[in-house]
């Protein structure tokens, strides 16, 4: 199954049903910041639906190669995720995701983490683009793809509806001859 080790300190790998309550302890810790973006964590699922549907949804999408949602370890506990969505075989590129629990950001894990899936993402499964969406007032996701040399596409206005009001989103994408060029 697929896991990729970043560095010392940071792995990425599927989820089990055995994450099912770290992965829902985390959402429901972290719920308040979570849910001012992904529409996801206004209503966090049980442990019982990770462990019974989610989890074994996200490893049917992942053996379809449809999606890659990976749990991101720091030290080997589960702080955030990461993943590959709507992967298209046929036009070769993704949509890159991620979310941090509060106590691990500032160190550098999701900068690292987007990095080596972006490298997996070119390297292992032949993509040529990989693309990343923002709110535009979400500055902690939006300076990611800065670091990471991702160009600024464009803004969806109203894209993102999130507790009860519309956020403008921006759009990012990274294509594999410019990735080859900033390494």
């Amino acid at each position: 199954m697929f896991t990729c080790r970043v560095n010392e300190h940071i792995t990425i790998r599927l989820l089990e049903p055995k994450d099912a309550e770290r992965i829902a302890e985390l959402i429901i810790e972290n719920q308040q910041r979570l849910g001012e973006w992904l529409f996801w964590a206004e209503k966090p699922s049980s442990a019982e639906m990770y462990r019974e549907t989610i989890i074994p949804d996200w490893r049917r999408e992942y053996a379809d190669l449809n999606s890659i949602e990976a749990g991101l370890l720091y030290d080997g506990s589960l702080c955030g995720m990461i993943g590959l969505h709507h992967l298209d075989q046929i036009n070769r590129k993704a949509e890159i995701g991620y979310w941090l629990a509060k106590e691990y950001e500032g160190k550098g894990i999701m900068t690292a983490a987007c990095r080596t899936i972006i490298t997996y993402a070119f390297e292992e499964l032949g993509l040529n683009r990989v693309a990343l969406c923002a709110a535009v007032g979400n500055h902690k996701s939006r300076a990611i793809p800065m670091r990471l040399g991702f160009q600024e596409e464009g803004i969806a206005r109203d894209g993102l509806f999130v507790n009860g009001k519309y956020h403008d989103l921006v759009y990012y994408s990274l294509l594999k001859r410019e990735w080859k060029e900033l390494k």
